[in-house]
């Protein structure tokens, strides 16, 4: 049985790249074969669009990236028509993303409705997008597959507080807000760093506008050693994103016993609770309550005892993070089903 994993061709690091390579490369038996696909996804152009039926084509199963396939709902039905069985993995619902207009994050949210109800199954990587996503398209078979996570030291605690911010740089990851709520904690000692490749122009100039070079500064994309030094250089990892399937981010925060503060009513809040700590590593703020995440900042900078008690609980909840391995198998068994 051939089995094929069609994926966008990487451009920048993201969650989604993350958990792609990550399960093929801890993939029990032989992995699918992956199809990079290039193009200006999620809509896609004349030449990419055929590259996708191509694509389709070839294999018995296609685990097919949400973000190549979920806005091209003909071509999944064609593809279902010739005997191929299709299995839809949404990183993030096509409508969640920042910067669209009205009408085109309507036309996302028809777009993915009709792929998900034509694929032979459907994943997301969190319970509380597959519960998103079950209310919104009607389909109640929808499954989740969590990411898993590396193993990771031990990060130190650094004076001052050193605050991170790892994602790219857009509305969505909703950096703007953080950098106002650390202009209310000027009085306060801490550094603050911001990791990750630029989403959008016009807020990427705006976010750059309001650093301040001597506590808050930008590195651009990182990945590998540079990410790993990222983390072990942080206290506290700061993620108030308005949307956000899982948010894996925060997951490697905790393997390096580090806690966060992430948005509430996002799959942040599922992914900070998933190491079962007895009490909640960090904090769960509402994304654009830019007093509430200065407040929240506040009692932490200011309390050491607050600071411990948060880091122990974060290096608890490593213990109980799930790995690769476990989460590669689960998506295996949902091919293996389709």
């Amino acid at each position: 049985m051939a089995v094929a994993f069609l994926v966008p061709r990487p451009s920048a690091p993201s969650g989604g790249h993350a958990y792609n390579a990550s399960v093929c490369a801890h993939w029990p038996g032989t992995p699918p074969d992956v199809v990079q696909l290039d193009g200006p996804w999620p809509r896609g152009d004349e030449e990419s669009r055929a590259a996708l039926r191509d694509a389709l084509a070839r294999p018995d199963v296609a685990l097919v990236d949400g973000l190549v396939g979920a806005a091209h709902p003909d071509l999944l039905e064609e593809a279902a028509g010739r005997g191929c069985r299709t299995v839809l993995l949404v990183h993030l619902p096509l409508a969640d993303e920042g910067g669209l207009s009205k009408a085109g994050r309507r036309d996302l949210e028809r777009r993915e409705r009709r792929s998900v109800r034509a694929a032979r199954r459907v994943v997301t990587t969190s319970h509380t997008a597959a519960a998103g996503l079950r209310r919104r398209t009607g389909r109640d078979d929808i499954v989740a597959v969590p990411p898993g996570v590396d193993r990771a030291a031990l990060a130190d605690p650094h004076d001052p507080p050193v605050l991170l911010q790892v994602g790219s740089i857009g509305s969505r990851k909703n950096q703007l807000t953080t950098l106002a709520a650390l202009a209310g904690c000027l009085d306060l000692s801490w550094r603050a760093v911001f990791v990750g490749p630029v989403a959008d122009d016009g807020y990427a100039e705006r976010f750059r506008a309001a650093l301040s070079p001597a506590r808050a500064t930008w590195t651009g994309a990182l990945e590998g050693p540079d990410l790993e030094a990222a983390y072990a250089g942080s206290d506290l990892l700061l993620h108030p994103a308005r949307a956000e399937t899982w948010g894996m981010v925060v997951t490697e925060a905790l393997a390096h016993g580090i806690p966060a503060i992430v948005g509430i009513g996002t799959g942040a809040v599922e992914a900070l609770t998933s190491g079962s700590a007895s009490g909640l590593p960090g904090a769960v703020v509402q994304p654009d309550d830019t007093a509430g995440l200065t407040g929240a900042l506040r009692s932490w900078l200011g309390d050491p005892e607050l600071r411990a008690r948060w880091r122990g609980r974060a290096r608890t909840a490593r213990a109980g993070l799930r790995d690769w391995h476990t989460a590669a198998a689960e998506l295996a068994r949902v091919l293996e089903l389709g």
